[in-house]
């Protein structure tokens, strides 16, 4: 992992990780693209995988914001080209640590995510477990996955 770094998102890397996410959701999967960038963008907390050998450039991105007493996790996307290599597993395992020491996500019970239905093993491995009927996204199967937040390690 030490050719990659995981943080928030400055300004520059929010700009790249929207990006991103238009070409992983947008081009690619084919979802509208008035439905990528959205009300919860401004209230989220953005992170990023940069590639240190590469300019620094984003090659994986999520949000997380707060819902109720859940960590709302979601617009997780990993740049093709770099999948397969653990980078999605990296920055979620970083963002639990994150949502157990941010002061901003102490009231928070669970980590809560909307996963696409195909992609849902890949969240299980992560240590996600599957709640509730498969619904429909934008003419996508999801289903919701719940990962509790463990607080007690701060």
């Amino acid at each position: 992992m030490s050719s990659y770094s995981i943080h928030l998102a400055s300004l520059s890397e929010y700009k790249e990780a929207i990006a991103l996410r238009i070409h992983v959701f947008v081009d690619i999967q084919k979802f509208p693209l008035d439905e990528e960038i959205d009300e919860y963008d401004p209230l989220a907390q953005h992170f990023v995988i940069t590639h240190k050998e590469r300019a620094h450039k984003v090659v994986g991105t999520l949000r997380v914001y707060t819902a109720g007493e859940n960590a709302k996790i979601g617009r997780v996307a990993v740049s093709p080209e770099y999948q397969g290599q653990g980078l999605g597993k990296r920055l979620l395992e970083h963002l639990e640590m994150h949502l157990q020491q941010d002061a901003a996500f102490k009231q928070c019970k669970e980590a809560k995510l909307g996963s696409q239905y195909d992609k849902r093993v890949f969240y299980e491995k992560c240590g996600f477990v599957a709640r509730g009927d498969i619904y429909d996204e934008l003419g996508c199967p999801h289903i919701w996955m719940y990962k509790p937040i463990n607080h007690t390690m701060i």
